[in-house]
């Protein structure tokens, strides 16, 4: 996961969706929702989004480049030339014949450009094909964050309205009211807090979704269990950002090649049939003549001796990228084993949760206000430590190039 790209695309959505709530108002439909899994949401984002939209268009213009740079440099030029005709001639009576002559002449391209070309688009379909998968990864886990979120407020809402529904069934007395004044409040705004965080999956869906998307599942999702030197390996090999380096040093290297291939000598041969009608002169009568005449030209490329600039700068490029990889992968190992010290610390919270829910559960009477209101906010604590512990799970994930969807 390119952590740079998921920051500027977050910062984006941020002012998008600033721009996007103050504008609505409150008959505009955004006031209903639709529920939507998670599965299906990312899969609208995926055909609907302008970032991912751009990175497929950029596939399909590497595709059709690549077939213009695979067609043989061929370039025939044609001629006609009329007459001569001199200004003076040599004697009386003298004629001067006006023949016709035509011309072709053609550039047939050094050994090994063509072939050089046609490896270099393949090389650039491949980096885009690999700019799109990153791409569509990255957006595509800052709409399953934004999704989690979203699901957080929902189950918070439930949590408070719950307990609300369980007091409402007590005798009326000062502390049922006060409880109720309380979970009432914080109802609402964890109401309003949804409407918040739905609204903002509206973000990558480019106006594919009409309705506020309602996220659908819980946050229990099992623990897991990960060996560093695997997630490590994992990542060195499944990484998006790495495999965006690498299928740019593909196309660098395929760009050396091209840049040589394009100093070797072309050749430029031609043919040309002169044709003269019948003339007379010097009371002679000309019979009418044809004739055929080839040659073969070869410019010599002296510049090419003389100068290397060209291979310089595409090698120092290939260069430039080993250097960012090499760079690159050290950092990963860094963040896999930071991803992993996060989420082993989000397991800990999430157990000790679970733990306070299930001895309050057990202690709590469930019948009276406070047993209500201490099983609730242990109800919270353990839905807020689900969410951090999902996230630290998507993080571990992605940065072990796993791009998958959490089992929501």
């Amino acid at each position: 996961m390119c952590k740079p790209l998921i920051r500027l695309l977050a910062t984006l959505g941020l002012a998008v969706f600033a721009s996007f709530s103050f504008a609505q108002s409150s008959v505009s439909g955004l006031n209903e929702y639709t529920p939507i899994p998670l599965a299906q949401y990312l899969q609208v984002v995926k055909e609907n989004n302008a970032i991912i939209g751009n990175r497929r268009l950029s596939k399909e213009t590497a595709a059709a480049i690549k077939d213009s740079l695979a067609l043989y440099q061929f370039r025939p030029i044609i001629s006609y030339t009329k007459g001569t005709f001199y200004q003076q001639v040599p004697y009386t009576p003298y004629t001067s014949p006006t023949s016709n002559t035509y011309g072709v002449n053609f550039n047939l391209e050094g050994w090994g450009k063509r072939a050089a070309r046609s490896e270099y688009g393949d090389a650039e379909i491949g980096r885009s094909e690999t700019d799109y998968l990153a791409t569509e990864a990255d957006v595509q886990t800052i709409a399953t964050l934004g999704y989690i979120d979203a699901l957080r407020n929902r189950l918070l809402f439930n949590s408070y309205a719950r307990a609300a529904k369980r007091i409402s069934t007590l005798p009326v007395n000062a502390q049922t009211k006060d409880s109720t004044q309380f979970l009432s409040y914080y109802e609402n705004a964890s109401a309003k807090d949804l409407q918040f965080t739905s609204l903002s999956l509206l973000n990558y869906t480019g106006g594919a979704l009409k309705n506020l998307p309602l996220p659908i599942g819980n946050l229990n999702v099992r623990p897991q269990a990960f060996e560093p030197d695997k997630q490590i390996n994992q990542a060195l090999m499944s990484r998006s950002d790495i495999l965006v380096l690498q299928a740019a040093m593909n196309s660098a290297e395929k760009n050396i090649n091209m840049t040589k291939a394009n100093r070797n000598w072309d050749v430029m041969p031609y043919v040309s049939y002169t044709a003269t009608p019948q003339y007379d002169s010097g009371g002679y009568t000309y019979a009418p003549q044809s004739g055929y005449s080839a040659g073969i030209q070869i410019p010599f490329p002296v510049n090419n001796f003389l100068q290397n600039a060209d291979i310089v700068q595409a090698s120092n490029q290939k260069l430039g990228l080993e250097l960012q990889l090499r760079d690159l992968k050290e950092q990963v190992r860094v963040q896999v084993m930071q991803a992993l010290l996060q989420y082993e610390s989000a397991k800990q919270i999430l157990a000790q949760a679970n733990d306070g829910l299930n001895s309050v559960s057990k202690t709590a009477d469930q019948s009276s206000v406070k047993g209500i209101m201490d099983v609730r906010d242990k109800e919270g604590a353990l839905i807020d430590a689900q969410t951090n512990h999902v996230k630290a799970l998507v993080n571990v994930l992605r940065q072990s190039g796993n791009y998958s969807a959490p089992p929501l």
